[in-house]
């Protein structure tokens, strides 16, 4: 009876020993990090003004618009992008398409502007379940740029947090 009490005791430390730790990446643990943009009012810097019915779309480098990257807000004052990467260390340009009124396109009144995002990404290990993440380090002369039109509703755009790390605060400014 003795042995048998032994033999189950060593055969549940063995079972307890050979369980491996799970791997798997916590909720809690910070991830890539996407560009976060408030929009500004151009007459009064400091009041945030809301952007009616706007649609933001992913361009690839071509100028064609990404349907996986398509969303359409109601009156946002801030907006949170995706930012695209491929290897560490070189520059990389993301466009955005983004169109004011867009409820109001199918009688062209919409108005549309495209953004060019620079930057340079940073891998950086989190841990064996997370694997990478990628910070950005905008670039600070041409990191946010809006190409010209003869109707541009962007007036001009500020970059004040030159590093993405985190979502907790904007990035960069948009007046309009």
């Amino acid at each position: 009876m003795k042995n048998n009490v032994n033999l189950l005791l060593l055969v549940i430390l063995m079972f307890s020993f050979s369980c491996e730790r799970d791997d798997i990446c916590s909720e809690d643990t910070a991830t890539t990090p996407h560009l976060i943009i408030r929009f500004y009012d151009i007459e009064n810097q400091s009041e945030f003004k809301n952007v009616s019915a706007l649609k933001i779309s992913g361009l690839d480098d071509d100028g064609t618009v990404l349907d996986e990257i398509s969303v359409t807000t109601t009156n946002p004052d801030s907006i949170v992008l995706p930012l695209r990467f491929q290897n560490e260390g070189e520059l990389t340009i993301t466009r955005f398409q983004l169109e004011k009124d867009s409820n109001l396109s199918e009688a062209g009144n919409s108005n549309i502007d495209i953004i060019e995002v620079s930057y340079t990404p940073e891998f950086i290990y989190v841990s064996r379940a997370c694997g990478y993440k990628s910070i950005f380090d905008l670039v600070p002369v041409s990191g946010v740029i809006r190409e010209n039109d003869s109707d541009n509703w962007i007036s001009s755009a500020e970059i004040i947090n030159q590093t993405i790390e985190n979502e907790s605060e904007a990035h960069v400014i948009i007046y309009h």
